[in-house]
């Protein structure tokens, strides 16, 4: 991890010019909390605070995607996003009595966002403040996510929610134990209801 404040990796990033994209690709890769085997990011791609965010192995991130966050973002396993996704991560207190909100530091709800092993996450996607995308859940594009997300779930709208699970009931317990999931295929489907239920 090279040890940048944040202020002096966005400015190497928006100072070099474009035909230096590798250089800038690699400096913002070595400057994540934690990067896994095989991560692929997109041109124009933009990460504040770096130093918050997880990457696991073989993670591929489209063109355009902005995480800016001031809590931690883990992003696990074989996860794909689209282009031009957007993590906005952090909070303003707004019940602060007597200041400006841009100036009030604390009080927010701070909480981390979690992207779990396999999601994948469409294009023009907005992932909001304490959010978890289960383990293989698909977002679909253009969506707002606001609230956490079932595992093995295939979910869209904004506010996004889940509409049905990628696999029969029979597929879905072949799948889990080919692939070693955390997750048994009673809390897949538990998860899954208790979501749609809201």
């Amino acid at each position: 991890m090279l040890k940048l404040s944040p202020n002096k990796l966005s400015y190497i990033t928006r100072s070099f010019p474009n035909f230096m994209w590798v250089l800038k690709w690699y400096i913002m890769r070595a400057s994540l909390k934690k990067v896994g085997k095989n991560f692929k990011f997109g041109y124009n791609s933009e990460f504040a605070d770096h130093r918050l965010i997880e990457v696991g192995d073989n993670v591929f991130m489209g063109q355009h995607t902005l995480i800016n966050t001031t809590v931690p973002v883990k992003i696990g396993n074989n996860v794909m996003f689209g282009p031009q996704v957007t993590i906005m991560g952090g909070d303003h207190n707004i019940s602060y009595v007597g200041k400006p909100m841009r100036f009030v530091k604390t009080g927010g709800k701070n909480i981390p966002i979690i992207i779990e092993d396999d999601a994948w996450i469409g294009s023009n996607v907005t992932i909001l403040k304490g959010v978890n995308i289960g383990e293989s859940a698909v977002v679909g594009a253009g969506s707002v996510v606001t609230r956490s997300l079932p595992p093995y779930s295939v979910c869209i709208g904004n506010p996004c929610r889940p509409i049905k699970l990628r696999f029969s009931d029979a597929e879905l317990g072949e799948h889990l134990k080919q692939v070693n999931s955390k997750y048994t295929q009673e809390q897949v489907l538990e998860f899954f209801n208790l979501a749609t239920k809201k």
